[in-house]
This record gives C-alpha cells, sequence and structure tokens, in this order.
C-alpha cells in the first residue's frame, strides 16, 4: 500500500481561494498534507482560503507553487489525473472505486503517487494529461460539467483512505478467527460469576451476555483476560482484608 505520506494532491490552475482552503481541509481529515499548486490564479493564504481550511491552515502554508505540471509532477512515479470530461482523443478511465486497488496491484513499484486535478472553468488540458499515468473519473447519475474541485479532492481523499484502513484491519486479522464452542461458554459462566462477584444486577448481567454474543474472537479474548484480571485483584483484596 501507498503511504499516505507519499500521495501529492495537484491543482493547476485554480481559481477559486475558498476550494484551494476546503480541498486542504479534505486532505486533513483524511490523513494527507502534500499540497502542491500549479500556477494558481487565487491566494492559497487569503483570509477565505484559511477560514475554509478551519484547522489545517499548515496544508496551506506548507503547499509548494510550480510554474507548470511537470514541474510539480518531478519525483512522482507514478501521476492520476482525474477528470469527468470525454475527449476526442480516446482514452481509458478508471473510476475513483477501482483506482486505490489499482494502485495497490503494482506493490513495490510504485512508492508515491500524484493526483491531478484540474482548474474550476475548464478542467485539464491536453497537454496535462500527457504528462499523466492514468485517467480517472467520480461516477455521476447525472450528467453535469463536473463537481466543485474541493469536493472532487475530498471524495478521491475518502476513496483512498478507506481502502488503506481496510487493508490495516485485514492485515491485523481483527476479529478473524471464531472462539471455541466450550470456550465461548467458559467465558459466559465466568462472566456471569464475575459480575455477582461485584454486585451487578441482573438486568445489567443480561446486557453483558447478550453483548458477548455480538463480538469476534480478539475482541473476546480481550474480555477474558479483563475479567481475569479483575478475579485476580479481588481475590488478592480479599486476602488483604482477612
Amino acid at each position: 500500500m501507498v503511504d499516505l505520506q507519499k500521495i501529492s494532491f495537484v491543482l493547476v490552475d485554480p481559481e477559486n481561494d475558498s476550494n484551494i482552503g476546503a480541498a486542504a481541509r479534505a486532505m486533513n481529515t483524511m490523513g494527507y498534507s502534500d499540497l502542491r499548486l500549479v500556477r494558481p490564479k487565487a491566494d492559497p493564504l487569503s483570509g477565505k482560503a484559511k477560514a475554509l481550511a478551519h484547522g489545517s491552515e499548515q496544508i496551506l502554508e506548507t503547499a509548494k507553487i510550480y510554474d507548470d505540471l511537470a514541474s510539480a509532477l518531478e519525483g512522482t512515479d507514478f501521476s492520476c489525473a482525474t477528470t469527468t470530461r470525454h475527449r476526442l482523443q480516446k482514452y481509458t478511465y478508471l473510476s475513483v472505486r477501482e483506482l486505490p486497488q489499482h494502485l495497490n496491484g503494482k506493490a513495490d513499484s510504485v512508492k508515491s503517487v500524484a493526483l491531478v486535478f484540474g482548474g474550476e472553468t475548464s478542467g485539464l488540458s491536453r497537454g496535462d494529461l500527457e504528462h499523466c499515468d492514468l485517467l480517472t473519473t467520480i461516477p455521476q447519475y447525472r450528467p453535469q460539467p463536473s463537481l466543485n474541485l474541493a469536493q472532487a479532492v475530498m471524495v478521491y481523499c475518502f476513496a483512498l483512505s478507506e481502502v488503506q484502513t481496510l487493508i490495516q484491519t485485514e492485515d491485523y486479522r481483527i476479529n478473524s478467527q471464531e472462539m471455541p464452542l466450550l470456550e465461548y461458554a467458559n467465558l459466559k459462566s465466568s462472566s456471569l460469576r464475575l459480575m455477582e462477584r461485584i454486585g451487578l444486577s441482573k438486568r445489567n448481567q443480561d446486557y453483558v451476555i447478550k453483548g458477548l454474543a455480538r463480538l469476534g474472537y480478539e475482541d473476546l479474548y480481550l474480555l477474558h483476560n479483563i475479567r481475569s484480571s479483575i478475579d485476580r485483584l479481588l481475590d488478592k483484596l480479599e486476602v488483604k482484608s482477612g
């Protein structure tokens, strides 16, 4: 999986400082920090931009500014142009839904990725597309000229971050095993004994037991350790009190 900190968001010819600020906020909420601006027609440090960034001003302050897209993409292994326009020249468009897995499939061959967004009025030029390795798009229910720039940035931020989170979860194998029936039964009975020991009401005991049925292996194992630790602590306190 490409490191979040190795994914750059490149805005080409952005015209609205509010959109730049909102894009920075979208990036920050999803864990990204590398914002690059090509020929910005708006001030990324204006009061309006910072107001829309709302807690993400550091991304605006560290954003790099370039004279052309080629310079902005220097040092990047793989660049993805984002577009909704169907052009005269035939291109293959990859949905944003498929992009994360597509990038993951490249494994160690790709260390850094740039997502390139066009300006609000005309989007990316044909020359801009020639600098990019892949064209991606956000499928739309109704034909529109394009999404708002900051909205588009948020969609890509979310799609990439969501898959990274899922992959991390799968790697840790959270709740991937089932607890053997006898072990689960023992956990229920030992939990009931502990709850009676500390004087928990019958109603709350029922809530806990029903809750156990919804948990997976790792969660049940954690509760088993907690229950065991509490029992040992209570045993020590009882011995001390005579």
